[in-house]
């Protein structure tokens, strides 16, 4: 089996995969596909260290990458919820929606902090931008994975692509104006059940490397 064929079936399954877990949570299923998702991380990890991967193929396993993370990070919450016999109540998830709908996309210079605040923190995609317009198919990749990871947690609407890119523009402008940069990392992450979207100088230019 080549590669391609390999990132193909790994977009099938995790889609499969997706289906089997709202069957269970919609009491279609009586026990959770755990072996599946295990089986599935394991592949998920060994595309992930293949060294022959070209451009396009990198692109394509990180794209499923970060929708396989939002997708564990989601089954993960409502597996909990379930053992603790938890149950958001109508009107407070229409409280919910209604608040990120009202949110627009945000990013911040600030470093991420450690310590307790820290744990309840999990990175669910990141990419490194120039610029918009030449960073364009990365940034494409990004606010998929933004929009996905908003939709799969109840946040409501999401803005368009053009103003999520006018968004990473002005922010780039802000980081370079206090820091001496061509590249600026960009990561989402889901902070306390929030989709949080930070920015920062990358890492590899800060250590001058």
């Amino acid at each position: 089996m080549t590669l391609e064929d390999e990132l193909a079936r790994l977009e099938h399954r995790i889609v499969q995969l997706r289906i089997q877990f709202d069957l269970f949570f919609s009491g279609a299923l009586p026990k959770p596909p755990l072996d599946a998702r295990d089986d599935l991380d394991k592949v998920i990890k060994r595309l992930g260290s293949a060294r022959e991967m070209k451009l396009a193929q990198r692109f394509l396993y990180n794209t499923l990458l970060n929708r396989w993370n939002i997708f564990s990070e989601l089954w993960n919450k409502r597996l909990q919820a379930r053992e603790e016999g938890v149950r958001t109540p109508a009107l407070v998830r229409r409280r919910t929606a209604a608040q990120g709908g009202a949110q627009s996309a945000s990013a911040s210079s600030t470093p991420a902090t450690k310590g307790p605040a820290a744990q309840d923190r999990r990175l669910l995609a990141r990419t490194s931008i120039t610029n918009a317009v030449d960073s364009e198919g990365s940034l494409k990749a990004f606010y998929r994975s933004f929009l996905e990871a908003r939709q799969e947690n109840g946040e409501g609407k999401v803005p368009s692509f053009e103003r999520f890119r006018q968004e990473i523009e002005r922010h780039l402008q802000t980081i370079r104006q206090k820091v001496s940069c061509e590249r600026v990392d960009f990561r989402l992450y889901l902070e306390n059940n929030k989709v949080a979207l930070k920015a920062r100088p990358s890492k590899d230019e800060e250590s001058g490397t």
